[in-house]
């Protein structure tokens, strides 16, 4: 693709009301999430969520990895305090989980917050860029397949089973009785991508009551896990359709490979699928 065709992506902040109904949308997709899992299974593995601060706070104890015993909104739906940070810290810390993941972004009051953070030993770990889009009809209707024959479809009860042993192998997670059961729950919408009819790829949509689609559960992570975008694109073409004739409003997701000149391929793709980044939000925790 030559520089001419090139999608440059807008990325014109938000304020901060608009910062707190981006946090809050995929808030409300992970903690409906981790509710879904089996309540003796997730007992086993320790894993579930909790309201601090008006932050949601997420653990899953067996996995011993940050991304999924974190904080998401705090600072932004409400002013963190530092009450709040040690409660959420004191929370991890009984369950005995010191692999955890704090965030910080441009929105977060008060402007003491990062200040806090670093006086209890977290320091930045690495960065996501927030990219969003409204509710407008797609220009693009597909990705460039690149000649692949890359075949997109939902995941269904009859490819449930398929599509969870494959994000279990990509990730090394052991989520068998969890997974399937988010096939057919209410808001929920899984894709994946095939090629030579193996499975190269997943994404999943989750719709909430207000109508905000968050993108994610998606593996292999490009410029993170791969280095191939291609079926990501593919899939986040036919998410975003799909997504808007079941009634979205907006999509959220993240660029988890961030580039500060955002000159990775996931910055055109997403461009091209009309996407724009109001933000970037830092994880800290104790390194």
């Amino acid at each position: 693709m030559g520089a001419a065709d090139t999608t440059v992506m807008d990325a014109t902040t938000v304020e901060a009301a608009a910062a707190a109904a981006i946090e809050a949308a995929e808030a409300r997709a992970w903690s409906d999430l981790y509710a879904s899992a089996p309540a003796e299974w997730a007992a086993e593995v320790d894993l579930g969520s909790t309201a601090i601060g008006g932050a949601l706070v997420l653990h899953w104890g067996a996995t011993g990895r940050r991304y999924f015993s974190r904080g998401i909104g705090l600072g932004v739906m409400e002013p963190a305090t530092e009450e709040a940070i040690d409660a959420i810290l004191e929370f991890w810390a009984r369950r005995g989980i010191d692999m955890f993941l704090l965030q910080s972004l441009r929105h977060c009051a008060p402007t003491e917050y990062e200040g806090w953070l670093r006086q209890r030993g977290l320091e930045p770990f690495d960065a996501q860029d927030r990219i969003v889009r409204g509710g407008h009809a797609a220009e693009r209707a597909s990705a460039p397949a690149g000649g692949r024959g890359l075949v997109v479809e939902r995941v269904e009860q009859e490819t449930a089973e398929e599509w969870s042993e494959f994000l279990q192998r990509t990730y090394h997670l052991d989520a068998g009785p969890w997974l399937p059961r988010l096939i057919g729950r209410a808001g929920w919408h899984q894709y994946v991508a095939r090629e030579r009819g193996e499975i190269v790829a997943a994404r999943g949509m989750h719709i909430g009551p207000e109508g905000m689609a968050w993108l994610g559960m998606d593996g292999p992570v490009p410029g993170v896990m791969t280095q191939d975008y291609e079926p990501d694109a593919a899939i986040c073409a036919f998410i975003v359709a799909d997504g808007l004739a079941r009634g979205a409003r907006g999509f959220i997701s993240d660029i988890e490979a961030p580039s500060e000149d955002m000159d990775t391929p996931a910055y055109e793709h997403f461009a091209q699928l009309g996407f724009h980044r109001p933000y970037t939000r830092t994880h800290w925790t104790r390194l």
